[in-house]
């Protein structure tokens, strides 16, 4: 037991100011969550918007004449396909004019 006289004011400001930091830790994370959930609607609708575009564009071409087969020749990827990762080159891959990596031996 401690021999000290604690003022109970003291204490109560203490804890009040404890209470209130966590308080205002808890309603920072509300914000972030509701900013973030804001920004995902945003991105939804701009890919719903962008979808439709595509979509469009796709059908105007067919109406154009161009065939599904020849569209794709162009790189064009048809709606509702997702795109292919592309394959990254690894530092060893020689190049099209034959040349090997630049290391060098000494």
């Amino acid at each position: 037991m401690s021999d000290a006289i604690l003022n109970p004011d003291d204490a109560a400001q203490r804890a009040r100011e404890l209470i209130e930091a966590d308080v205002n830790a808890r309603v920072e994370a509300v914000r972030q969550v509701v900013a973030a959930t804001n920004d995902a609607d945003d991105a939804e609708r701009r890919w719903k918007d962008a979808t439709a575009v595509h979509e469009r564009a796709w059908r105007a071409a067919l109406d154009a004449g161009w065939s599904e087969k020849d569209l794709r020749a162009t790189g064009a990827r048809a709606p509702g396909q997702t795109s292919r990762p592309r394959r990254a080159r690894t530092a060893g891959t020689r190049s099209s004019n034959g040349a090997g990596s630049a290391s060098s031996e000494e």
